[in-house]
């Protein structure tokens, strides 16, 4: 009450008592009234009288309308009467399309490059159920918000789409979608604000929720073809029932010739409340507001609806959440969210996959720990093999190149490998000769030298010499991306007189040729 009225207390109307008793303006005694030589004003002794200056206040009792959510849900249709952006446009297939306005998750793939500023657009029309409706509303809010992630290769042009409200052909709300240039990886969030939809169009399918992405080239910028994923579409339709919400007291000021100074609306005469139009002045229930046999509430903690002093059932507009910090859930535009949390990568226990080679553990006490055990456990890439074959007979092939296919290991994804072999050997001379066996290893899928020519045994012998052993090559090796296939290669070379053997790369009964890999880091 404070700030609107002469310092008076309101005069009560409509039945209701106002605090104290009510006090009019005193006119000014005409005796003592003189002429103050302005006009409409007069003088009494040293208070200035002025009739446009004196107010009067009145109270009276109102109930305001009370906010409801309409079940509501959005279906797949052609999006082609939405297509508004110049340069192409494809639609997206309609079960995925659906599966996003369902809430779940769907793909907006990218475009094969040829097109230029392509994009791919989704439609849904709001359908609401009738027997969710209370009263006679003339309209509805609708509002919506949805999720997207662009899944890359390219980065998005500028402001690369739009979240949209149609009502038949005209656009209610165009929001483009950003930030700008949204890099390969980013996320963003599309919000369609509450808003006022007449409830006959809506029933009668006019009104359509859409979506579109840039999935294609776009030479302006420079930018080649992306893919988003899209998920966590929310649709909130909400209608009001007039008459059938909180009670509330109006308070009206008026200057002694009647015009409105200021009106103040509190719950309990002090309390500032701002109500939901439509108010009604009514002091009960409407019908169809509260059932003739009121409910049984329930008394536990966490009940939100109280019974109002009207007899009415009132309802928090929104949930009342937890204060505690351990609770994530927060009030949103299109309703309650709880962040959710996806768990990708190896399976625990793992040792191969595409994305890291250490698998995480998470683990805590029920309820909401201060503490959490995260523990790692390294699980790389790796591999062994024996050469379960003969040696080779180097000597048949001297001076050429003598692959050992049973030596292959694969590498199965992009990273740094430490990669060694032991080679066995035999090399020997029945009446004295010259010469060496080298190997090395070659990446055959990329046809790519790993290593320089090792030098795995030599022989300089003037008479009978016989040898045999196992010589080591190791190196580092990094692939960009999977599979790839390692392989062993020999050669023997003749330098002088003649030599009786030269074998490697097998097994005999002193060891074997042995290939090993390991994935040391991403």
């Amino acid at each position: 009450m404070s700030g609107c009225g002469c310092a008076q207390s309101p005069i009560a109307v409509g039945g209701r008592q106002p605090t104290e008793p009510a006090r009019l303006p005193v006119p000014c005694p005409p005796s003592r009234c003189a002429d103050s030589g302005r006009s409409g004003s007069t003088r009494c002794g040293s208070s200035c009288c002025d009739p446009r200056q004196c107010e009067h206040c009145e109270t009276i009792p109102l109930r305001d309308s009370a906010p409801y959510r309409v079940t509501a849900t959005a279906r797949s249709i052609d999006p082609t009467p939405y297509y508004t952006i110049a340069h192409t446009h494809a639609a997206l297939d309609p079960v995925v399309a659906q599966t996003i306005l369902d809430s779940g998750t769907g793909t907006f793939p990218a475009d094969d490059g040829t097109h230029n500023g392509q994009h791919t657009w989704l439609a849904g029309v709001v359908r609401v159920d009738p027997a969710s409706l209370r009263g006679k509303p003339a309209e509805v809010t609708v509002s919506a918000s949805v999720h997207v992630r662009n899944d890359g290769s390219s980065t998005a042009c500028r402001l690369y789409g739009r979240f949209a409200l149609w009502n038949g052909t005209t656009p209610v709300r165009t929001d483009l979608l950003g930030p700008p240039d949204l890099p390969a990886g980013g996320e963003d969030d599309g919000v369609i604000p509450p808003t006022a939809v007449p409830l006959a169009d809506v029933l009668a399918g006019k009104v359509v929720i859409e979506l579109n992405l840039e999935t294609g080239n776009d030479d302006a910028c420079r930018v080649g073809p992306k893919q988003w994923t899209v998920d966590s579409f929310v649709l909130t339709v909400r209608a009001a029932t007039p008459g059938c919400g909180r009670s509330f007291l109006r308070t009206t000021c008026r200057t002694c010739d009647g015009a409105v100074t200021c009106t103040t609306d509190t719950l309990d005469g002090s309390t500032p409340y701002a109500p939901v139009p439509p108010v009604v002045p009514v002091v009960s229930c409407q019908d169809g507001c509260a059932p003739a046999r009121p409910p049984c509430l329930s008394t536990d903690r966490g009940n939100a609806i109280v019974r109002g002093s009207d007899g009415c059932l009132y309802a928090p507009d929104t949930p009342a959440l937890d204060p505690s910090p351990c609770n994530a859930a927060r009030n949103t535009t299109g309703g309650l969210l709880v962040p959710r949390i996806d768990v990708t990568g190896i399976a625990p226990g793992g040792n191969t996959g595409t994305e890291r080679s250490v698998d995480i553990d998470v683990t805590g006490t029920r309820g909401c720990p201060e503490r959490w055990r995260v523990g790692a456990r390294l699980t790389p890439v790796s591999g062994f093999l024996n050469t379960e074959r003969q040696h080779a007979n180097l000597l048949a092939k001297a001076g050429a190149d003598v692959p050992v296919p049973e030596s292959d290991v694969v590498l199965p994804e992009a990273g740094v490998y430490h990669i060694d072999s032991d080679v066995r050997y035999s090399l020997g001379s029945a009446t004295g000769g010259s010469g060496y066996i080298i190997g090395w290893l070659r990446d055959e899928t990329a046809d790519t030298l790993l290593t320089s020519f090792t030098q795995i045994a030599a022989i300089n012998a003037e008479r009978q010499e016989q040898q045999g052993g196992t010589t080591h090559i190791m190196t580092e090796y990094t692939v960009a991306s999977g599979p790839r296939t390692v392989r062993l290669h020999l050669m023997f070379v003749l330098t002088g007189g003649k030599i009786s053997t030269a074998e490697a790369g097998g097994t005999d009964s002193n060891g074997a040729t042995r290939m090993r890999f390991l994935k040391i880091r991403d």
